[in-house]
């Protein structure tokens, strides 16, 4: 994996996040509340490698807060060593074209490597996980005691969120951690193997131009999902696969707002998210026997 197919596009979104910073179980925490009094139900998002600190991140929480009436929480699932805000314009460097560009790219590539590399040693799977596993617990046994609970994973927080999706993990009453989950262009799945151990309802939201989600990726996951949804629908469990033409890695978090198309397909995976999770905090799945 490259460090450009990691996060292959970045365009920081205009607008001011509206959330709080606080200390949740441990953890930095954005947390954007529900604008109509009692929340529907809570939001977790695992971010890409830009993490809390990403303005685009903050500002999504906000929004799905906003139009689910859900408490959104964003945790540092990272410690604070997520990748730096200022790498948007070394990944936006390394697809320009022109003499000087070519130039300018060795030194882009030495920046990103400096700061990439050493979030995929800090932030592996081994270290995240058990963060991740042990902020939903107390999360469920808190805020969501009495609430159902959806998770957003985009880019490296996509894993998880699937991850999540198996129920393997649960409370020692029993009871999930989660009872749905939305992923965008994930990063680092194993396919089709990580989508085939999907039991609760998961939707997808795919970019047509993705090294690390490629065509046939894609359309294992969709196949997946199909035959899943299939077999358990009339159990009260589905999932969804939608294929955004045009759109590149990053584009339901970090579209351009300027690419008309691009900034749309964001928008639409958005709308995805905020239909799925508003579907499944009405209906949740129910709890096998």
């Amino acid at each position: 994996m490259s460090l450009k197919q990691c996060c292959a596009t970045g365009s920081l979104h205009t607008g001011t996040p509206t959330g709080r910073i606080d200390k949740l179980h441990g953890l930095d925490c954005y947390i954007a509340d529900a604008p109509n009094g009692q929340p529907k139900g809570i939001v977790i998002i695992i971010p890409d490698a830009f993490g809390i600190k990403l303005p685009n991140n903050r500002i999504l929480a906000d929004q799905y807060a906003k139009r689910l009436n859900a408490q959104v929480l964003l945790p540092d699932f990272m410690d604070g060593l997520e990748v730096p805000v200022d790498l948007l314009i070394s990944l936006k460097a390394m697809s320009a074209t022109g003499f000087w560009a070519q130039l300018y790219k060795f030194g882009h590539a030495l920046y990103l490597a400096r700061h990439f590399i050493p979030f995929m040693i800090w932030c592996r799977p081994a270290v995240a996980w058990p963060k991740i596993v042990d902020f939903f617990k107390a999360v469920k046994k808190d805020e969501a005691k009495d609430l159902p609970v959806g998770t957003a994973g985009f880019c490296w927080g996509a894993k998880y969120v699937t991850q999540l999706c198996w129920d393997q993990v649960k409370l020692d009453d029993g009871n999930r951690l989660v009872d749905c989950g939305f992923i965008a262009h994930p990063s680092n799945m194993k396919y089709p193997g990580d989508v085939e151990m999907v039991v609760l309802p998961l939707s997808v939201a795919a970019a047509e131009h993705d090294m690390q989600m490629s065509a046939e990726n894609a359309q294992q996951t969709k196949d997946v999902l199909t035959a899943k949804t299939a077999k358990t629908k009339d159990q009260g469990v589905e999932h969804e696969f939608v294929m955004y033409g045009g759109a590149h890695h990053g584009f339901a978090v970090r579209a351009d707002e300027n690419d008309k198309l691009e900034a749309e397909q964001g928008q639409k995976a958005e709308d995805q998210a905020v239909k799925w999770f508003s579907r499944w905090f009405a209906n949740p799945p129910p709890t096998p026997e």
